[in-house]
């Protein structure tokens, strides 16, 4: 059991940013619309943030870790390793997932991969790649940290903050526990990757030990080489009493048809695809471009739900966005909006815009002068970095 019993930005370090990645360096959720890299980046205030990047736009954040977790048994390891491996491999077959054709983050999965590992004590594969057989026996199999999995990692979930508790399982002696990937504030989904407002931070737990508790969680899946042992258990949160609260918010639905109007079967991923697309389009009419609303949705204390399951073929989902967090009102009426575009003239953008990282058509560079021996083109993702 993890009990969060402080947690905030270093002293000295009140600030953070939010950022999309370069399509051939990963992209995110909407890379396919968005496909260079941007930044934003924020400075605190007590609890409340602003940015340069995206003016007016001012409020509460949540801080959090976004990741956190314990460490794989060699049995479940193995597990994420042949699974993530057997997914990659379908890429451009017909065993491909019909996702891979309305998500474009690439790759499907971030395999192990010994360039740029950074394996705790035992070193960075600057110094230890090709030269410790112990390092390059660990680095050739380790968890990459980007996505959650069955230990907890880097679940992005952000209400663990001020007064949560985590129930975490344990897959070998001591737990290993990990965490990092501080966030001041984030969005549901944190859909443009890099999209919650990174910080540096310190946590404050406490640590206890519930003994046989691994039998209390359910084992949905494969049950694993040691029965008493359970693999496919995933954790369980208490979530705390301490949140943004805002009352009133303005609603944007998605359900489960593509961009080029094809109908799919249930699809809460495409729906709420569709439901960020929506508010981006919708709050582009009062001055922002449409990539400071992407990067806006991936910070902003946003709610996101699954509305809707069963009501073939629609999946319905929902993303709220706090009417608060903005000094002008942005609900749909009568008025200067409304004239400008009925005759077809487009709203002036606000300024400054994002931080824009790359020129369209250019292919991503590394910036980190660990990454130079690399190269570009063997450049380690960059989640993976930060995580």
């Amino acid at each position: 059991k993890v009990e969060i019993l402080d947690l905030g930005p270093l002293d000295g370090d009140e600030w953070g940013f939010t950022g999309t990645f370069h399509k051939d360096n990963g992209g995110g959720f909407l890379t396919d619309h968005y496909p260079e890299a941007t930044k934003a980046c924020w400075d605190f205030e007590g609890c409340y943030c602003t940015t340069r990047h995206v003016p007016g736009v001012r409020f509460a954040g949540l801080i959090h870790p976004g990741l956190i977790g314990t460490a794989p048994s060699p049995e479940l390891l193995a597990m994420w390793n042949q699974r993530e491996a057997q997914l990659v491999a379908e890429e451009g077959t017909p065993m491909e997932k019909t996702s891979c054709g309305y998500c474009h983050t690439r790759p499907l999965a971030t395999l192990p991969n010994p360039e740029g590992a950074m394996l705790g004590a035992l070193g960075h594969c600057k110094q230890k790649a090709g030269i410790d057989k112990a390092w390059d026996s660990v680095a050739a199999a380790a968890a990459r940290t980007v996505p959650g999995r069955e230990n907890g990692g880097n679940c992005d979930i952000k209400n663990l903050s001020r007064g949560c508790s985590l129930y975490l399982p344990v897959f070998v002696p001591g737990a290993n526990l990990s965490m990092g990937d501080m966030h001041f504030s984030q969005g549901d989904g944190e859909v443009s990757f890099c999209g919650a407002i990174e910080m540096s931070g310190f946590l404050d737990l406490r640590l206890s030990v519930i003994k046989g508790g691994m039998k209390m969680l359910p084992n949905v899946g494969p049950p694993g080489p040691n029965p008493s042992v359970p693999l496919s258990v995933n954790p369980i949160f208490e979530i705390g009493p301490v949140e943004p609260r805002y009352s009133e918010y303005l609603v944007f639905e998605g359900i489960s048809v593509d961009e080029q109007g094809k109908q799919h079967f249930l699809d809460a991923t495409l729906a709420y695809k569709r439901a960020c697309l929506n508010a981006i389009k919708y709050l582009a009419h009062f001055g922002y471009t449409e990539e400071q609303v992407y990067l806006l949705l991936s910070c902003c204390p946003c709610e996101g739900r699954i509305s809707g399951i069963v009501d073939v073929p629609n999946a319905v989902a929902t993303l709220a966005i706090p009417l608060a967090i903005f000094d002008q009102d942005v609900r749909p009426k009568a008025g200067q909006v409304l004239e400008a575009l009925a005759r077809g003239v487009a709203v002036k953008k606000l300024s400054p815009d994002v931080a824009h990282e790359s020129a369209p058509a250019a292919p991503p560079a590394p910036l980190d002068p660990r990454l130079e021996a690399l190269g570009p083109a063997e450049e380690p993702d960059a989640k993976r970095a930060k995580s």
